[in-house]
């Protein structure tokens, strides 16, 4: 009983912080000047800080709609056959055969509209100048112990087999693209809330702007999102895979805490979990060795400066003013998720301290060094966001059984 209590307590902790830097987060979209001007030391008073951005109608509508939607459900005052059809899809699943069909054709259709890509080069991106150099001055040593020398490598390994910089990224996006689908299919055990999530993050504008580029390549969220993938499935390799994640991004660093937390949850035995952490132990005492020696990468650039964490918290809202499904489904998504984690506490807190961590890290990072903000590190977001509409769709507890 005290177990479950404390429980309990977690999970509502775990849903009011997601909530509260979710809210944050998104309010440069209904106010886009009210962070800004709240935190400036030179604020005016003339400014109105409430003055509504284009997204704000949207998203304050749909919210009502959907969770209107949600509501009369709960209370069982939607039509019949709607309430049925819901029923129908949360208790069956697809056939192996029907879900191989349908990913066919989604997949089919994503490489025929992404194939034009390869017909330019990415010289609109303003980094693709200093990759392209770093790739032809390409040398396996380096005198740091982290580096992008995992990102530069397979750059190179493009260059030279395929002659374009953008093949291996375009394989590597394909490749995140599965295992969303496939972690998916690991928490709910259904095949259909896999495919959901592979649809969410295909039609996402984010992750379609930098799918095919060399400059900001999908390599770190990919060797990530496997690393967690791997401590659901597998109980080995998953920290090899978060070194490599480390080894093409360093800002990754940051969502360590996820890992562990899926450790945490996990079936594996104990003496899995423990192999599992040992592991991770090894690459933090390596990390602050790194640190110490200045052997890291922008760890002689420490800076801490705590007045830049929620302004740049902006930035999030700004990234995705593009993908509107996300825009007006995040918060419908997460209250649906919160009212359902009577059923599978676990892997709903892990989905939301998986959202929480891929929000804040941008914003904590530039308090810590003053790392600028860039979008495409926003990508992990759009991936746990793609998971956890997936698992709406999840009869939880059918999955306890298995």
């Amino acid at each position: 009983m005290r177990n479950m209590y404390y429980e309990k307590i977690f999970s509502n902790l775990t849903f009011s912080t997601c909530l509260i830097i979710s809210i944050i987060s998104f309010s440069s979209l209904i106010f886009p000047i009210l962070l800004v001007e709240i935190t400036n030391s030179q604020y005016n008073k003339e400014i109105n800080i409430f003055e509504m951005g284009g997204w704000a109608i949207p998203i304050i509508i749909s919210n009502i709609i959907f969770l209107g939607v949600y509501f009369l459900y709960s209370k069982k005052k939607l039509p019949t056959i709607i309430e049925k059809l819901i029923d129908y899809i949360s208790r069956n699943d697809l056939s192996r055969r029907n879900s191989v069909i349908i990913l066919a054709i989604l997949f089919s259709i994503y490489i025929i509209f992404s194939i034009d890509e390869f017909q330019y080069e990415e010289f609109e991106l303003g980094d693709y100048v200093a990759v392209e150099k770093a790739i032809r001055e390409y040398d396996i040593d380096s005198t740091k112990i982290i580096s992008n020398q995992i990102r530069n490598f397979l750059l190179y390994s493009s260059h030279v087999v395929f002659d374009n910089l953008r093949i291996i990224p375009f394989f590597a996006s394909i490749s995140l693209l599965f295992t969303t689908y496939f972690l998916t299919l690991e928490i709910t055990k259904k095949r259909f809330a896999g495919i959901i999530s592979f649809s969410v993050l295909l039609q996402s504008n984010l992750f379609l702007l930098f799918d095919t580029t060399s400059t900001y390549a999908n390599f770190w969220t990919l060797f990530y999102l496997l690393s967690i993938y791997l401590i659901f499935k597998k109980p080995v390799g998953s920290h090899v895979l978060f070194i490599f994640s480390l080894m093409s991004k360093a800002i990754i660093i940051t969502l360590l805490p996820i890992n562990l937390f899926t450790i945490k949850i996990s079936k594996t035995s104990k003496r899995n979990k423990i192999f599992l952490l040992l592991g991770y132990i090894v690459l933090i005492l390596f990390l602050l060795i790194g640190l110490v020696t200045n052997n890291i990468p922008h760890s002689e650039k420490l800076d801490f400066d705590a007045d830049r964490l929620i302004p740049n918290m902006n930035e999030f809202g700004n990234s995705l003013r593009y993908d509107g499904l996300i825009l007006v489904l995040f918060f419908p998504i997460l209250l649906i998720l919160r009212n359902r984690s009577k059923f599978n506490r676990d892997k709903i807190n892990f989905i939301f301290i998986a959202i929480s961590f891929a929000i804040i890290s941008q914003p904590v990072m530039n308090m810590m060094i003053g790392m600028t903000l860039q979008p495409y590190r926003f990508i992990p977001v759009i991936v746990f966001f793609a998971i956890a509409v997936g698992m709406i769709f999840s009869n939880f507890n059918k999955v306890d059984q298995q």
